[in-house]
């Protein structure tokens, strides 16, 4: 695949584990098939580790409810034989990495996005580990094949942070016949199966207004990809990585900045806490100073 092509839906896929909590809970209950309460505590743990070449490896996302569970997540845009030997690869540095009991590897538990529709793609990936006269062990990876569910099935498992990922349905549709009647489907999936649905998950709880927002974005920047590539009318826009490769939002410099105002009024506001209490002392001791004369 091209590199360009898998970046962006890397990106994508990466940008929308930066959501509030709300969602990413929903999402993970949904997928996993939990029941974490909406205020659970989320966490990222470390994912980059050095395998036994000494060369770097960056798994996707790593995501712990409440310092107990841990979930690992992988996207793929293709079919990968190889797949299921990078999720064990990763689960073990991690369970290596985060070892409480000497005795014990704890591995997260893994699936697999497909963003593609393959029929040749199973339901989990299975990796025998022999371990000789000890026996062997079915290491098994779900498979999650993303285009198989339509968006009535991610809002009733609260998964709709993976909404924007419904324009793939025309992908290849497109990439075979790129005409003006395909590209009018691909705007009605974008109004009616999309920027509808996103908003219908702010109003039932899912996920949170600035979720919305920022899912619209990715939205639009994924169907300005699929329109300028097919088109050739420019090329997309340069994506620049952020946090661990995720995309870059044209708002997000306007969310830094509230982000950064708002920590300078705190920091104002805490020092005006401490002058208040220093006003308060100095104020007792003069009534008491008063009182002794």
């Amino acid at each position: 695949m091209n590199n360009e092509v898998y970046q962006i839906y890397d990106r994508i896929f990466k940008r929308i584990f930066t959501l509030s909590n709300l969602s990413i809970i929903n999402m993970i209950n949904g997928l996993f098939h939990t029941n974490y309460p909406t205020e659970s505590i989320v966490e990222y743990p470390n994912k980059e580790f050095v395998n036994r070449f000494l060369k770097e490896r960056l798994a996707d996302v790593f995501i712990s409810i409440n310092s107990t569970h841990t979930y690992h997540l992988e996207a793929q845009i293709q079919k990968d034989e190889n797949i299921v030997i990078r999720v064990f690869e990763y689960g073990f540095y991690h369970a290596v990495e985060h070892m409480d009991d000497k005795t014990i590897l704890k591995f997260p538990e893994p699936v697999v996005i497909y963003l593609t529709k393959e029929s040749s793609i199973p339901e989990e990936s299975v990796l025998i580990l022999d371990f000789g006269k000890q026996g062997s062990f079915e290491y098994k990876v779900e498979n999650y094949i993303y285009l198989n569910h339509d968006v009535i099935e991610l809002n009733q498992r609260k998964m709709g942070i993976l909404i924007p990922f419904q324009l793939l349905k025309f992908k290849e549709i497109i990439h075979k016949n790129p005409t003006r009647k395909n590209f009018e489907k691909l705007q009605r999936l974008l109004e009616n199966d999309i920027l509808k649905n996103i908003e219908a998950n702010v109003k039932v709880g899912n996920i949170t207004q600035e979720d919305a927002t920022q899912l619209l974005e990715l939205t639009r920047q994924l169907y300005k990809y699929l329109y300028d590539n097919y088109y050739e009318i420019g090329g997309c826009e340069d994506m620049k990585p952020l946090l661990d490769g995720a995309m870059e939002l044209p708002l997000d410099k306007y969310r830094i900045r509230i982000d950064e105002l708002e920590g300078k009024l705190a920091s104002e506001k805490e020092r005006a806490d401490k002058m208040s209490v220093e006003a308060e002392r100095l104020r007792k001791e003069l009534e008491e100073l008063k009182k002794n004369k």
